[in-house]
C-alpha cells in the first residue's frame, strides 16, 4: 500500500513539472513570435522608411519624368528650371509678306513659358497626400514616362498692337476710279487702285498656333485684295456725248431757281455703272427745308400751290429727255397731273417725297455719266458714255383724248445711219386733268 501511494504521488509530481515545461515552452515560444514579429515589423519600417526617403520624399524629381521630351529625372526644382530654360527658349515670330520679314521678338510681347509652375507639377507627382497614388505612380514611373508640357504665356495686347502696325505698313485703301467732267465737256480721270488688307484674324490663328506648338517657323502672311469697284478702264471708256437735252425757266422766282439749282447739283456728276438703276429721290433726298429746299410753286391735286421744293420736276423732266435720248432704260416715270410749262405733253417727269421717283437703268456693258448745267435760266441735262453706244434715238408723242381729257402716248425711235426707222419702244402713257380754277 505505502509502495503503491509513493509511485502515485511520484507520478503526479512528474506531470506537473511536465506540464510546466510544457507551458514554459509555449510561453517562451509566444515571447519568440511577438519578439520575431518585433524585428519585422523593425525591418520593414526601416525599408519603407529607406524606400521613402530614397524614391518618394526626396528633393529631387521622380525618374522617368519629362518636360517637354527633355528628361528632369533626379532633378532638383532650381536644376530642372535651368535645364528647361536652357534647352526651351521662344523663337521669334517671323511673318513674311512679299519677300519682306517681319519679326515679333519674344520681349515685345513677354512671351515666355510657366516652366516653375510645370516644374512644380513634376517634382510633386510623386509628392500627392495620397501616400498609395505615390507608390502607385512610383512603380508605374518604371514601365511608363511621364511628359508634361509648358503652355506659353504672353501679352494678347502688345500682340495685337505689333499685328495692326505691321497691317498698317502692308494695307493700302482701295481707290475706285474717278471721272469728273466739266460744263465745257472736258474729261478728267483718276485712276483706280486696288486695295490691299491684312487678314488680321488669320494672321493671328497662325502666330497662336506657333507660340502653342512652340514652332516658330516663318509665317507667310494672307493678304486680302478688294478691286475697286470702278476699275481705270471704266472710267476711260466713257469717251463721247451720248444725249443732251435743255429746258427753260424763269429767273424771276429766286426761290424756284434755287430749288432747280440744288435738285441739279445732287444729281449731277454721277457715274452709273452696268446694271445700276438712278433714283432722282435717293439722290435728292427729301425735299425739305432743312435740306435747303424753299417755297416755290408746285402742282398739288390739280392746282399750282406754293410748297417746298418747288421747280425739282423741271429738272427731272429734263434728264427725263436727255434719258430717253442716250437710249436708257426707263424703270419709273410718271407725268404731272397737269401739262408742264417747259416740256410738251409725254415727255415731263413728276417727283414727290409721297414715293413718285423718276429712275432709270443703265443697260450698256459701260458705265454712263450723267451732268447737269444750271445757267442763265436754262437747265441742261447731259449723258456720256461709250461711242459704241451712241444711239441715233427720236422721240415720238402721240397725243389723244380720253374722257375729255389731253392725253399722250411716248415712244422712242431707234434709226439707223441713213435715218430709217428700225425700232420703236413705247415707253409710257400719260394723261393729264384740266386746271382748277
Amino acid at each position: 500500500m505505502g509502495k503503491s501511494k509513493l509511485k502515485v504521488s511520484q507520478s503526479s509530481i512528474l506531470d506537473e513539472n511536465i506540464e510546466n515545461i510544457n507551458e514554459n515552452e509555449k510561453s517562451n515560444t509566444k515571447k519568440y513570435k511577438i519578439i520575431g514579429l518585433l524585428i519585422t515589423f523593425c525591418i520593414l519600417g526601416f525599408l519603407i522608411n529607406y524606400f521613402n526617403k530614397t524614391y518618394i520624399y526626396t528633393n529631387v524629381i521622380a525618374k522617368n519624368i519629362f518636360i517637354e521630351g527633355i528628361d528632369v529625372s533626379h532633378l532638383t526644382k532650381e536644376e530642372a528650371i535651368n535645364y528647361i530654360n536652357e534647352n526651351i527658349i521662344p523663337g521669334e515670330i517671323k511673318l513674311k509678306y512679299n519677300e519682306e520679314i517681319n519679326v515679333i521678338s519674344p520681349d515685345e510681347i513677354d512671351l515666355k513659358y510657366n516652366t516653375s509652375e510645370v516644374v512644380d507639377k513634376a517634382y510633386n507627382y510623386t509628392k500627392t497626400d495620397s501616400y498609395f497614388e505615390n507608390v502607385k505612380r512610383f512603380f508605374e514611373l518604371n514601365k511608363n514616362s511621364k511628359n508634361l508640357e509648358l503652355k506659353s504665356l504672353y501679352n494678347e495686347n502688345k500682340l495685337s498692337e505689333k499685328i495692326q502696325n505691321i497691317s498698317e505698313s502692308i494695307n493700302i485703301a482701295m481707290e475706285n476710279a474717278k471721272l469728273y467732267i466739266s460744263s465745257s465737256g472736258k474729261i478728267s480721270i483718276s485712276s483706280a487702285k486696288v486695295g490691299k488688307e491684312l487678314d488680321i484674324a488669320s494672321t493671328k490663328e497662325s502666330i497662336y498656333e506657333a507660340i502653342e506648338n512652340k514652332n516658330y517657323k516663318i509665317i507667310d502672311l494672307k493678304v486680302n485684295t478688294k478691286e475697286p469697284k470702278i476699275s481705270t478702264e471704266d472710267a476711260k471708256s466713257v469717251n463721247t456725248l451720248l444725249s443732251e437735252f435743255s429746258t427753260k425757266f424763269s429767273t424771276s422766282d429766286s426761290n424756284r431757281v434755287a430749288n432747280i439749282a440744288l435738285s441739279a447739283k445732287s444729281t449731277s456728276d454721277v457715274l452709273l455703272m452696268p446694271g445700276e438703276e438712278f433714283s432722282y429721290n435717293n439722290l435728292t433726298g427729301k425735299r425739305t427745308k432743312a435740306n435747303g429746299y424753299k417755297d416755290a410753286p408746285v402742282i398739288i391735286n390739280g392746282k399750282l400751290e406754293q410748297d417746298v421744293g418747288g421747280g425739282v420736276c423741271q429738272v427731272s423732266s429734263t434728264l427725263f429727255n436727255s434719258v430717253l435720248y442716250s437710249g436708257l432704260d426707263v424703270t419709273s416715270r410718271r407725268n404731272h397731273s397737269l401739262k408742264s410749262s417747259y416740256v410738251s405733253i409725254g415727255r415731263d417727269a413728276m417727283v414727290n417725297d409721297g414715293g413718285s421717283d423718276f429712275r432709270f437703268k443703265n443697260p450698256y456693258s459701260h458705265p454712263v455719266y450723267i451732268k447737269n448745267i444750271v445757267s442763265n435760266g436754262v437747265i441742261t441735262s447731259r449723258i456720256y458714255g461709250n461711242i459704241s453706244d451712241k444711239k441715233n434715238i427720236s422721240i415720238k408723242v402721240n397725243p389723244y383724248t380720253t374722257g375729255g381729257l389731253e392725253a399722250a402716248k411716248t415712244y422712242i425711235e431707234y434709226k439707223d445711219s441713213n435715218g430709217k426707222v428700225i425700232r420703236t419702244q413705247y415707253i409710257s402713257n400719260s394723261v393729264y386733268k384740266k386746271p382748277r380754277n
